[in-house]
């Protein structure tokens, strides 16, 4: 159901407050002045900057009214004129009412619930009180009594008409105006005052709308994102031929590649909701996230979900609505979800220790995983299985769980092809000489294996000579991987993985490597002198 024709059914059906949730102001404005019109009800719409004013639908304009400029004189308005034998139907539009709504105000309160339950008893018949304000904040006493309704961000018609207010305002010739798909879709995401003002600074700058300030309008987008706090735009430069190893995890995201496009939703496919890649730090997780987006052409969104949680009574639950709003007003999109155990940690004991807020939080990334009907696809990554909850790991929510393991010989020969090759030093290694370094890194991750290489490099220009496989070595020796020091987790992982998720290589699985002394180390334990 539509926004516009929902509204309308709560009016008919006499609900006597009804608030919308949003930033939205002209929108809110534009949807009571339809209802208003196509119901055959007067309008009047107040706040604190102007007063009380009644819309004028023939010029389209706002008139002055009653007398009623503070908020306890327009609420006494609203009860005289709803009670009134005469008066015609009215919606009257709060704008940002809730700083008044609070305990000091109660007054204010006891008037809008006294209204409510006169709407309720038929001795005000024909009007509707609507709340227009950009956070959810209602008081426990109106709670019974209020419609709650949240506004989505603007869709693609709602931004070709704000673009097309750019072109008349800045005057912009027809041959430098193009209403391109690809331009509107970079400005998903946007609130309507944004929007206004990215295509406003784009056609003022250059004079022209068209797909060549693409990257005008993503960066004002980036900036938008980045003030919410909640979610971090990224731009990929990894492709997944940079990814050693991982053939199944690849082969199952290049199958489906296409599934977002026009032509397999006609075929009967169904856009793909997301995976989990569980496994050790540095084993390339969120390496595949970034080139999943790159490959698929889609916006990439990170999701911190350590910012989600605020202070306030409320806010961590409206910080997540709010992430989640945005990532399906870009849809098609990706929302990778870094080390999601990490934000939702202390679930068991949620309700003891932060009042269930965790929970809550859980909750409603859930149930949006699983019934998100916009495609956005999730890619979350987690290192430690013991702290994920056990909901997360269920079917229906992620298509697939993919277990990263240790890179095998031939994948360490891979990546370190890859890093090589990245610093315009791949030629100066024989096939022999790559077999033998990826055979000594045994039990090294991608990303040791990556450090590995640029500590070789600074080894090499120190000593004022090329970079051979001597230095490699010594690098290679002078570090100690993770799986010697986490060998025991790796063990339980490996075990829990099987029959659990799939495994993101083919190949078998190595056995681990211990230390000489039979004593996992950190790097910096052998520096110590004192040990």
């Amino acid at each position: 159901m539509s926004f516009l024709k929902n509204f309308k059914t709560n009016i008919l059906s006499s609900a006597a407050i009804i608030q919308i949730v949003s930033h939205e102001t002209l929108r809110i404005r534009a949807n009571c002045v339809r209802a208003s019109l196509e119901l055959g009800r007067d309008l009047y719409i107040w706040n604190s900057a102007e007063g009380l004013k009644k819309y004028n639908f023939e010029y389209k304009t706002l008139s002055d009214s009653e007398d009623a400029d503070q908020p306890h004189e327009v609420l006494e308005w609203m009860q005289e004129q709803g009670r009134t034998d005469t008066h015609k139907d009215f919606i009257l539009l709060l704008e940002d009412f809730h700083p008044f709504l609070t305990p000091h105000d109660h007054a204010l309160i006891s008037r809008l619930r006294g209204f409510a339950i006169a709407v309720a008893s038929r001795e005000i018949s024909g009007a509707t009180v609507v709340l227009s304000q950009p956070v959810t904040l209602l008081p426990v006493e109106l709670e019974k009594e209020t419609q709650v309704m949240e506004m989505d961000l603007p869709e693609i018609n709602d931004l070709k008409k704000i673009m097309q207010q750019a072109k008349e305002r800045y005057d912009i010739d027809d041959r430098d105006y193009i209403e391109s798909p690809t331009l509107l879709d970079a400005a998903l995401g946007l609130s309507t005052s944004e929007a206004q003002l990215a295509f406003a600074k784009v056609a003022c700058e250059f004079k022209r709308l068209t797909e060549n300030e693409i990257p005008f309008i993503v960066k004002e987008k980036e900036q938008v994102i980045r003030k919410s706090g909640h979610l971090e735009y990224y731009h990929p430069k990894a492709s997944l031929d940079d990814i050693g190893g991982l053939d199944n995890l690849k082969s199952w995201l290049k199958r489906r590649r296409q599934s977002f496009t026009k032509d397999a939703r006609e075929f009967g496919l169904e856009t793909p909701r997301g995976v989990l890649l569980l496994g050790l730090p540095g084993t390339g997780k969120s390496l595949a996230a970034k080139a999943v987006a790159n490959a698929w052409s889609l916006p990439l969104l990170r999701l911190d979900m350590g910012k989600i949680y605020g202070g306030i009574v409320g806010q961590s639950e409206a910080n997540i609505r709010s992430a989640l709003q945005t990532a399906e007003a870009l849809a098609p999109s990706i929302l990778w979800v870094d080390e999601i155990e990490k934000g939702l940690s202390g679930m068991q004991s949620s309700g003891s220790t932060d009042g269930g807020t965790t929970s809550r939080v859980l909750g409603t990334f859930l149930t949006w995983m699983q019934e998100k009907e916009k495609p956005v696809f999730v890619v979350a990554t987690a290192n430690q299985i013991a702290q994920l909850p056990p909901e997360l790991l269920r079917k229906g929510r992620v298509d697939e769980i993919f277990f990263v393991d240790l890179p095998v010989q031939n994948d360490r020969k891979d990546i370190l092809s890859i890093h090589l090759k990245r610093r315009n030093r791949l030629d100066d290694f024989s096939e022999l000489e790559l077999n033998e370094l990826a055979e000594i890194s045994k039990g090294f991750t991608g990303a040791e294996l990556e450090e590995a290489v640029k500590e070789a490099m600074f080894l090499a220009f120190d000593a004022g000579h090329q970079l051979c496989k001597e230095d490699l070595l010594t690098a290679i020796h002078g570090t100690s991987p993770l799986s010697q020091t986490m060998s025991e987790m790796i063990k339980s992982t490996r075990q829990w993985a099987k029959g659990r998720a799939v495994p993101a290589s083919s190949a078998e699985p190595e056995g681990l490597v211990e230390t000489k002394d039979g004593t996992p180390r950190l790097k910096h334990e052998s520096e110590n002198p004192f040990i």
